[in-house]
């Protein structure tokens, strides 16, 4: 009985010991998305020479206006706002893009309106109330990008629009969107002479947020940028998101599929990612929740910090509520709503 129960402990202990190699081989081969990539130099702070080549980058680009066209003309009543959809070239892509623009015999502020993202559902919903019977219920020109591979659904008072799909990747949602942005911002100055885009507000939600600062950073004509539960820092996000096929999509699919560079896919993360551009942020305020797992709030505070690293501190407003996730930030929330509103007020 002795020897057999020697025996058995010994066949127990190499199975045991089998099974935690399997474990081990498979915990790893799990986690080893990006196998043969360096992953501590691909998810390395950027250095400034890295930030310098960013911001070089942005400045070659063109952005000018082309290929405009109006296509579509909405009254929205018959002495009130007028629905407009727009369409322009950027990076020979064409873009779609939304202004409603109220009866005015001044030129207005401008406010863009970014919106998120989802890797499934290229569609940039918007459902809006406006009173259109009064002419000075809106006191600003509201534009309503599409951006890349997305199409515009405005729902105005119980009725929908729609544009054609924005083209070029949808993947592209930071960088290029920001892109997208500045264009249409670009196309409004020259083709609306009721706009005042040297006083743009410009506010986005998750994806959108990331967006608003980006173009407040690139863009002076921004005075005002507001951003709800939305990444700042694009590396360490990623990093801490290999697998997940949004971030995959985004940034990794060129390592993962070997058309792209570590140093390619770096450059496109830096240049998503507003923490690293922040000392030339205008005005800003960002909103975040307390329970966010998505966009988590230390999201909010790298950008706080690193803004009072800067001295720069006092331009920024940081808000973070109790309780509250990526997904309901917003729902019923009359002190967020109360607080952006106070704070474009400035501008409008």
């Amino acid at each position: 009985m002795a020897h057999l129960h020697t025996t058995c402990l010994k066949k127990c202990s190499t199975i045991f010991r089998v099974l935690c190699l399997w474990i081990a081989f498979t915990s790893c081969h799990k986690e080893d998305v990006l196998e043969g990539v360096d992953t501590q130099a691909l998810f390395a702070p950027p250095t400034q020479a890295e930030i310098e080549t960013v911001k070089a980058d942005w400045k070659n680009r063109d952005l000018a206006v082309k290929g405009f066209r109006l296509e579509q003309a909405i009254p929205l009543s018959a002495n009130g706002p007028l629905l407009q959809f727009v369409s322009f070239e950027v990076n020979n892509y064409r873009q779609y893009g939304a202004l409603i623009i109220p009866p005015t015999e001044k030129p207005l502020p401008v406010y863009l309106s970014i919106y998120g993202y989802d890797n499934n559902n290229p569609v940039n919903q918007q459902t809006l109330r406006i009173n259109t019977s009064q002419t000075d219920s809106i006191p600003f020109i509201y534009a309503i990008p599409a951006l890349r591979g997305q199409t515009l659904v405005l729902t105005i008072n119980g009725v929908e629009y729609r544009s054609p799909p924005s083209e070029g990747p949808h993947a592209d949602a930071f960088d290029g969107a920001t892109d997208d942005a500045i264009a249409f911002l670009n196309v409004i100055q020259a083709h609306f002479p009721q706009a005042d885009v040297n006083k743009t507000a410009v506010r986005g939600g998750s994806r959108g947020g990331t967006v608003a600062l980006l173009m407040a950073e690139r863009d002076q004509r921004v005075k005002l940028a507001v951003g709800v539960a939305f990444p700042t820092d694009l590396i360490g996000l990623t990093a801490k998101n290999q697998r997940d096929p949004t971030y995959q999509n985004q940034f990794l699919q060129g390592l993962l599929n070997g058309s792209g560079s570590v140093a390619q896919t770096r450059q496109k993360m830096i240049a998503s990612s507003p923490l690293f551009f922040c000392e030339f942020l205008p005005k800003t305020q960002i909103h975040f929740g307390a329970d966010d797992k998505i966009t988590p709030v230390q999201q909010g505070s790298l950008l706080s910090n690193k803004m009072h690293e800067l001295g720069v501190g006092n331009q920024l407003e940081f808000y973070t509520y109790p309780g509250r996730s990526h997904t309901n930030i917003g729902q019923d929330n009359q002190e967020l709503v109360s607080r952006i509103q106070t704070f474009l007020s400035q501008l409008f």
